[in-house]
């Protein structure tokens, strides 16, 4: 090895699991980015040498789903993100009702600069359309190229009607943007919550009837169908149900560029939930039954699914208040990849390639950061992560991150957690602790360079 090709860290002996195999591989990195890859690299020249031996190297999981305006903000997410293995950020900036867009996506652009310890993205977010969506090419001009739409929430005065939505998806789709949609439907769920969720009989219990998923299912379908007519790609979040995939499966078949997440909420709970944790379970959509789950995983399998992320929205909540008052959300991004890893990998839902491709490879491919994020390649940042099979943990409110409290997996015990991660070769995760410091995270444009998932 010539001293061109010293390392600043060289991790040895571990298993490395990227989207395309696996092999026992020992990982050089310099400058923050990764040089060397093979079975026995020398340690001649290595700065720092890190026996890794049976752990599996992953490369930096990357959360496409994050909301950084309740009770974790932007630097306190990235920390909670990097507990757990997170290493790549994307954050939803919303504009409020008589906020402007531009102004509020520059705001946390400028926050996440000076604050976060993680790399990130955004993703530009609208409750006003008509005085925002016409901002959105002087956003795109700050690299923020994905918007979110609601297609509910009409009482709290988030939702975008066909109108307004197309006329977007028309923006996004002569600059090469992509629309992200909350897909249920709004006037439909706000008479069924007036049914089921007021009066002497309202019952968290009727949550679930409130919010079908046949209505899931129906936004999906109208979402798909308005952006085939302009020719926006569409990326559908947090899908729940077995029915809601339909549409995106008949899409997907006829060629159009539809892409579809799901999280791990919905993934390893079942809305029986609701009743036991009440108001902390409050989420839309909701949680749904086994039969969803199972549906899930499938789809996760065959592609109908690319990605898996956290859809992290830490809210205060009264328990023992009125149940429709509260917010929708729950912490998320802590346990993002020890749960998709448990009813993944160890409940045989998932091989350990599939599991990359869908919380690291595919969010980097959809989002325009692959190869440079979400490959462990030559070339590639240095962002990794180094997870322990072997590890036993109970995840607890006690021992997570987040400023909320309350997990929704509380006293769930996982087999696997990571140990360490790398942001372009910088220590994050080390010895149990995050050593990152806010601002160390970059800014990344996104939908530079897409590419289809796998």
């Amino acid at each position: 090895m010539t001293m061109d090709m010293a390392f600043d860290i060289l991790l040895k002996g571990g298993i490395v699991v990227t989207g395309t195999g696996i092999s026992k591989t020992d990982v050089g990195v310099k400058n923050g980015s990764i040089i060397a890859l093979g079975p026995d690299l020398s340690a001649e020249h290595a700065r720092e040498v890190l026996d890794v031996t049976g752990k599996y190297i992953f490369p930096g999981i990357i959360d496409v789903h994050v909301h950084p305006v309740y009770l974790d903000d932007v630097e306190a997410s990235s920390r909670v993100a990097a507990y757990g293995g997170t290493t790549t950020l994307l954050h939803f900036a919303y504009a409020r009702t008589g906020e402007s867009l531009y102004e509020q996506v520059e705001k946390m652009l400028l926050d996440g600069q000076r604050r976060s310890l993680l790399d990130f993205g955004l993703h530009g977010g609208m409750f006003e359309a008509p005085r925002q969506v016409p901002e959105i090419p002087k956003v795109m001009e700050l690299g923020v190229r994905t918007f979110k739409f609601f297609l509910t929430y009409l009482k709290q005065g988030w939702y975008t009607d066909d109108y307004q939505l197309i006329k977007a998806m028309d923006i996004l789709a002569e600059r090469s943007g992509m629309a992200i949609v909350h897909c249920e439907n709004g006037g439909a769920i706000d008479y069924l919550e007036d049914k089921y969720l007021k009066g002497p009989n309202a019952s968290a219990r009727f949550f679930n009837a409130s919010r079908p998923a046949a209505l899931e299912e129906e936004g999906i379908f109208r979402t798909i169908r308005l952006a085939e007519v302009v020719g926006c790609k569409v990326y559908i979040p947090h899908v729940t149900a077995e029915r809601a995939l339909r549409p995106i499966r008949m899409a997907q078949q006829e060629g159009l560029p539809v892409y579809a997440e799901t999280c791990p909420q919905y993934l390893n709970l079942t809305q029986d939930i609701i009743e036991t944790r009440g108001a902390l379970a409050k989420i839309g959509p909701p949680i749904r039954s086994a039969g969803d789950n199972e549906a899930l995983w499938a789809a996760l399998r065959d592609g109908t699914l690319s990605v898996v992320a956290s859809d992290h929205a830490p809210k205060a909540k009264d328990v023992n208040g009125d149940f429709l008052v509260q917010g929708f959300g729950s912490p998320q991004i802590e346990t993002l990849l020890p749960m998709t890893y448990l009813g993944g990998v160890n409940a045989g839902h998932l091989s350990l390639v599939r599991l990359v491709q869908v919380l690291s490879e595919n969010p980097a491919r959809i989002f325009g950061l692959f190869p440079r994020k979400g490959s462990i390649t030559v070339g590639a940042d240095a962002d990794l992560v180094v997870f322990d099979p072997n590890r036993e943990f109970t995840i607890r409110a006690e021992n997570q991150h987040s400023n909320v409290g309350y997990t929704l997996f509380e006293g769930r015990t996982v087999l696997g957690w990571p140990e360490m991660s790398f942001q372009r070769g910088k220590r994050i995760l080390w010895n149990g602790e995050i050593v990152a410091e806010p601002g160390q995270g970059q800014f990344l444009p996104t939908l530079e360079h897409c590419s289809e998932p796998v």
